[in-house]
């Protein structure tokens, strides 16, 4: 006997996986609010990598950064997010840090100026419009305003900034010229985490496939994902945070063939 399939049968495990990962969260540290859960899963096998920078490009509210300096304390923390109310947000939230940098722009391949598009769901908002896809996947969301924003090249940003650097991006559709702009300094950088798309959620957004051939040339290796979005319309994967680390850092048995 069968049953017919109305909805994704994942739906529901990853509220429950989410729930739990909150509880180990807030059991193991209490006195940190604000992080992400899923960002839990570096700790047992890259916090020991020891980056001497955590670069956070999209970092929204700074609920990585928050668990980034949790795990490397010694660490310099470099932020960039172009949305300015967030921006303040993350002012107020490491103003007692010595060692957070904080830049009110995004991140590219060339610099200039650019159109930030702001989503009610602010993790969503981008340089890029949003798709049909967009829309029909996420029908309460949608830009609300515009605002126009500074872009800067990586590599201008981290003058002075000592490597080996740990690098997550968060873009929503830009990340490979967010990669591009690192220039000569992506040869300072041991690991990232990438969000990565399979859908056009966005115009003109790069997706997996051009990221991680991108990386693989330069000498990284996919690890895997931390984690997975999926879309409720056709239950295929939106989205994954790709993790990719360079070929022979130490305590990472990989190549770049992987």
């Amino acid at each position: 006997m069968s049953w017919p399939l109305t909805s994704d049968p994942a739906h529901g495990f990853r509220i429950l996986e989410k729930a739990l990962l909150m509880l180990r969260f807030f059991t193991r540290f209490p006195r940190q609010n604000g992080a992400w859960p899923k960002y839990e899963y570096l700790k047992p096998w890259i916090a020991a990598l020891a980056p001497a920078t955590i670069v956070d490009v999209g970092a929204n509210k700074g609920q990585f950064l928050i668990l980034a300096r949790r795990l490397w304390p010694s660490a310099a923390l470099v932020a960039i997010e172009p949305n300015t109310s967030l921006h303040e947000e993350l002012q107020s939230c490491f103003a007692a840090d010595s060692r957070a940098r904080i830049h009110c722009c995004a991140a590219g391949s060339s610099p200039g100026e650019e159109t930030l598009h702001i989503t009610r769901d602010h993790q969503n908002s981008s340089l890029l419009s949003p798709s049909e896809d967009f829309g029909a996947d996420r029908p309460d969301d949608g830009v609300l305003r515009t605002e126009p924003v500074t872009v800067a090249r990586l590599d201008d940003l981290l003058q002075g900034v000592a490597g080996p650097l740990f690098v997550k991006i968060d873009v929503q559709g830009t990340e490979l010229a967010v990669l591009q702009g690192l220039g000569d300094r992506l040869a300072d950088v041991m690991a990232l985490i990438v969000e990565t798309p399979f859908e056009r959620a966005y115009e003109g957004a790069s997706d997996f496939h051009g990221i991680y051939c991108f990386l693989r040339e330069h000498g990284f290796a996919y690890e895997g994902a931390l984690g997975t979005l999926t879309s409720r319309r056709t239950g295929r994967v939106r989205q994954q945070d790709a993790v990719f680390i360079r070929a022979g850092t130490a305590g990472i048995e990989r190549t770049a063939g992987a």
